[in-house]
């Protein structure tokens, strides 16, 4: 899935069970950035989109890892 609309990235963060702010970790941007795309007042930054769109393409189990690895990695 590509994300290229808030909808999608909405939709992105449901699918993975992430709240917004947590979305922008797990996708390496800030969590203003995760607001601002979830309120559709900044598009989706290309890099974003690929992150995500990379992420959706690993095995659930290796997917569900690393995301906990980043929220882990970043809350420290």
């Amino acid at each position: 899935m590509m994300i290229t609309s808030k909808e999608d990235f909405i939709a992105w963060c449901e699918k993975h069970n992430l709240k917004t702010d947590e979305a922008a970790k797990v996708l390496g941007t800030s969590r203003a950035n995760g607001f601002k795309f979830a309120n559709g007042t900044r598009p989706v930054s290309q890099s974003v989109a690929y992150g995500a769109e990379t992420l959706d393409l690993l095995a659930d189990k290796k997917r569900q890892t690393l995301i906990k690895e980043r929220l882990a990695k970043v809350s420290k």
